[in-house]
């Protein structure tokens, strides 16, 4: 077989991702100008074809210039495209093929993967696929071996080598300077040596058997060595054998590795559940790391786990509790227990300078997956991260920003902060970046001081990457209705989520939230978009769109207790008839109530359907009647819940008459400690206006304020209020 010119950086992509991989990346995707160059061996070619098809091997050709052209494989050995949400085969399903797509070439230089596992610096008791060798537990020589004398004993044996000969040696030489590894990597002992460890798999000993899995991580074996299907095969048998400290070094070590084996950590969990009680302080957080890296854990433990936590919670550092809340966060689990989010909050903020901003980050996420608001913590982590986030990692700065989004936390001066370095690294921001970044911003309500740089530069960066569009159309999705929130149309765009296309994808692969945004952006295009002419939702999509995706004014009278007590109220004062409670804008979610007056201040009649704009199904005309009443009190089934029909409306002087929608705001639709509202609540007031309503206000905190019995304070609040506003 041929040499071939790679540069030095090709070179050691192609030793670690082998042949396949470095083909498909420097020979596919057209000419590409090598410098540098320098000759890789027919050995080195022959090593690197161990691939995820090892018994294919593709032929390489001669090239007399320093430009690879496009690749000469036979059509049979054409690599089928894949459905990018198809699951990964072989033992490593746990992730969609996209996930593996999403970060650009450009993409900055951040190593997640190591700060993920830094909390293993702290201690010398944790044992890890990067530090067993060296420990008291794994048996060798540490004399310095000379490699060719051992590997040609090896490879001369013809299995005459033991197994506990041949685990002895591959751990020295997993020891030795990676020059001496790399010289094994490319020596004619490779094969054999790989060769006989597959068939020695059965025959180490248990100790054996994790000193040359650990060994082969450190040789730097690539993964898609086909040597790693028998191991695999084989920990899955042996794990019933393992004490806990064992299970959890080899799943660090499968981690290290790179491969997801889903049944062995499925058999090692169900082992340690018995047994979770057991488990010392670094064996819990070790467990927790590895249960959040391979992404799934039983319900049932994770909930014992929590009680262990809170046992040994005086114990952990801050690095500690950042792993657990990341291992947490990234299994779906939310910590339920809400003293010990406390417990953790105030641990974090008393190791606080321990942390870095990786793990402060990961903290960030147990809590915004919980919903929970520590604000001394966020105080601080605003108050040290918002002069330093230029230098920080940018994934890492949409994580934290996100998280004050997601629980509606407003700094000011780290949403500054945040917008100039969205702005300065826009070219390394992936499309789900870009998404959080103007959801965060919209969501809070807030323009910086940069809005016009900082929203055309996102905008810029969107279309910049109009060819992920199909591959992640949620983030598009997420995206136009952030820049809706912020009165930002760009019409391009949204004929693009509105395509054919577009909609198919989200129709096969984004979840029901996605759906529902479909729906808030098409009725705010029919409202504030009077000249747009591109696609819009058909009403046979808006059919079949999730149930609920407008909002249910039989739930928001069922769990809003204000919203309730205000149509009751407000019965009381005007009468069944002068108000109607429904969706005005059937694309908004929250409930309003209508009412209608006259040129002399008075409530009219509503006997009709009030005409709104065209959405999904128009809400029905629900009264706040006896039997309503009765249903919220508990005191009667919702059988007896009947609608009224709707009739046409009665001839009425329209030019004179004032439309009033009247809020009725809760805590949630406010940010935290504030009485600012939502992004999404001051959008839906805008449009309102844009009908011709006029918005009549009942704030949370103003309504809760004024005695329930009698309800006499409360009729003439309501009546400055409703009667005040032309006052």
């Amino acid at each position: 077989m041929a040499s071939f010119t790679l540069s030095q950086a090709s070179r050691g992509g192609c030793l670690r991702l082998g042949l396949q991989t470095c083909f498909r990346r420097y020979c596919t995707e057209g000419s590409f100008f090598l410098v540098s160059p320098m000759t890789v061996s027919p050995t080195a070619i022959r090593f690197c074809s161990q691939a995820k098809n090892p018994s294919t091997h593709y032929q390489v050709m001669c090239y007399s210039t320093t430009t690879l052209q496009k690749s000469t494989i036979p059509k049979h050995h054409t690599v089928r495209k894949r459905n990018l949400n198809e699951r990964h085969h072989d033992r490593s399903g746990q992730f969609r093929i996209k996930d593996f797509l999403e970060r650009p070439k450009w993409a900055e230089k951040f190593d997640q993967k190591a700060a993920t596992r830094s909390f293993y610096e702290d201690s010398d008791r944790y044992l890890t696929a990067h530090n067993f060798l060296q420990s008291p537990r794994c048996k060798g020589s540490e004399n310095d071996v000379d490699i060719e004398s051992v590997l040609a004993a090896i490879s001369d044996s013809k299995g005459d080598v033991s197994p506990a000969t041949l685990a002895d040696s591959l751990s020295t030489l997993a020891r030795q300077p990676q020059k001496r590894i790399s010289q094994f990597l490319l020596s004619d002992h490779y094969d054999p040596c790989l060769t006989m460890v597959s068939n020695y798999c059965k025959m180490f000993t248990d100790k054996d058997f994790v000193t040359v899995l650990v060994s082969l991580h450190n040789l730097g074996i690539p993964v898609w060595h086909r040597i790693y299907r028998k191991f695999i095969s084989e920990c899955e048998r042996r794990v019933y054998n393992w004490d806990i400290d064992t299970m959890l070094l080899v799943s660090d070590t499968w981690r290290a590795i790179g491969r997801v084996v889903v049944d062995y950590n499925g058999r090692m969990l169900k082992r340690v559940e018995p047994q979770y009680l057991e488990l010392t302080h670094h064996q819990l957080v070790q467990l927790l790391y590895v249960i959040g890296e391979n992404r799934t854990a039983p319900l049932t433990l994770m909930k014992k786990l929590e009680d262990m936590v809170l046992s040994y919670v005086n114990d952990l550092n801050g690095k500690e509790i950042a792993a657990i809340c990341l291992g947490y966060f990234k299994s779906q689990t939310i910590i339920s227990s809400a003293a010990l989010l406390q417990i953790l909050g105030d641990k974090a903020c008393e190791h606080f300078d321990q942390l870095d901003f990786f793990s402060a980050v990961s903290v960030f996420k147990a809590f915004r997956h919980a919903t929970t608001v520590h604000l001394p913590l966020f105080k601080k982590a605003a108050t040290t991260f918002s002069s330093v986030i230029q230098d920080l990692p940018l994934v890492s700065v949409m994580q934290l920003v996100f998280t004050y989004g997601a629980l509606h936390i407003f700094d000011k001066d780290l949403l500054e902060a945040v917008s100039e370095k969205a702005v300065k690294d826009a070219k390394l921001c992936r499309i789900k970046d870009i998404a959080k970044f103007l959801w965060t911003f919209a969501q809070l309500n807030y323009r910086p001081a940069n809005v016009d740089q900082f929203l055309d530069t996102m905008v810029k960066e969107l279309y910049a990457r109009s060819s992920e569009f199909q591959t992640f159309p949620e983030h598009l999705v997420y995206s136009v209705v952030a820049l809706a929130y912020m009165e930002r149309f760009p019409y391009d765009l949204i004929n693009t989520v509105f395509s054919p296309d577009t909609l198919q994808q989200i129709q096969k692969y984004c979840p029901w939230e996605t759906m529902r945004d479909l729906y808030v952006i098409d009725g705010t295009v029919g409202v504030e978009c009077e000249d747009y002419t591109g696609h819009r939702l058909s009403q046979e999509f808006i059919k079949q769109l999730p149930e609920g995706a407008g909002g249910s004014v039989k739930h928001e009278l069922t769990y809003r207790e204000n919203l309730a007590e205000v149509v009751r109220v407000l019965e009381q004062m005007m009468g069944r008839k002068q108000l109607k409670v429904h969706h005005i804008l059937p694309h908004f979610k929250s409930t309003d109530i209508e009412i209608h007056v006259d040129q002399t201040n008075q409530a009219v009649t509503m006997t009709g359907s009030v005409s709104s704009p065209p959405g999904k199904n128009k809400q029905a005309n629900i009264r706040l009647d006896d039997n309503l009443i009765d249903v919220l009190t508990g005191t009667k089934s919702e059988s007896s819940l009947e609608e009224e029909e709707e009739v046409e409306p009665e001839n009425q002087d329209t030019e004179n008459i004032t439309r009033l929608a009247v809020q009725v705001t809760s805590m949630k639709h406010h940010l935290y400690n504030s009485h600012s509202l939502l992004g999404v609540h001051q959008m839906k007031r805008r449009q309102l206006r844009k009908l011709g309503y006029q918005v009549v206000e009942i704030p949370y905190y103003e309504w809760l304020e004024l005695p329930r019995h009698p309800n006499n304070e409360r009729k003439e609040y309501l009546r400055k209020k409703i009667f005040g506003h032309n006052k």
